[in-house]
């Protein structure tokens, strides 16, 4: 089946009723999405966020595995899984629901559409650069690698040629994209980022 005769509107909703999506409704939701090369601390900073605030939390795992039993097996980072991740934020937020999208938006063309889809909408959008050096990265990425072949962690195992592949062609943001930045290397970085965030889910209740 190709990518073109998929409805993705109705993909969309069908993948929403699969996720956990908080009660709390607000008038612009926040939509937060990230920048940063495997084993930056996407996956990490997002399960803090979604412990302390309402977030609707999906990811490129989730999108695949649900992608995959409904056509062809479809890639990490393919046209139709980036397809359907931005419906599934443009139906969330006109449900009234603040989602965190745990994926890497490597190139700025993908964030603008994101954040062009998220304020046409009517919601707020937030990017977060994971920055960390690439020799800690690939370090944490064999842990995870290992936690993953003896099944005490859910995910995909990355070799070390697509964490090359990743770590070359994500294009971090330029000053113009106003983003904020999470240093996973740093324990702190993450209490830094919480009241700020506090903040704009604030805004987006009022």
């Amino acid at each position: 089946m190709g990518g073109s005769l998929l409805n993705f509107g109705t993909l969309a909703d069908d993948n929403i009723r699969t996720l956990k999506v908080p009660a709390p409704s607000f008038r612009k939701p926040l939509v937060i999405v990230f920048v940063g090369i495997p084993a930056s601390g996407k996956t990490t900073l997002t399960g803090k966020l979604a412990e302390r605030f309402p977030l609707t939390v999906f990811g490129e795992e989730n999108i695949t595995a649900f992608l995959s039993p409904r056509a062809t097996i479809f890639k990490r980072n393919s046209e139709e899984v980036f397809k359907l991740a931005v419906k599934t934020i443009e139906h969330l937020v006109r449900l009234g629901k603040a989602c965190i999208y745990d994926a890497n938006m490597k190139s700025r063309e993908q964030r603008t559409l994101i954040k062009q889809t998220v304020e046409a909408s009517g919601g707020s959008y937030l990017l977060i650069h994971t920055s960390c050096s690439r020799e800690s990265c690939y370090g944490r990425l064999q842990k995870h690698n290992l936690a993953v072949g003896r099944g005490e962690s859910k995910g995909f195992i990355l070799d070390k040629d697509y964490f090359e592949f990743e770590a070359a062609s994500t294009k971090p943001p330029v000053t113009e994209e106003t983003h904020l930045t999470y240093n996973c290397e740093n324990p702190e970085s993450s209490y830094q980022l919480l009241p700020l965030i506090e903040k704009r889910l604030k805004e987006g209740k009022n």
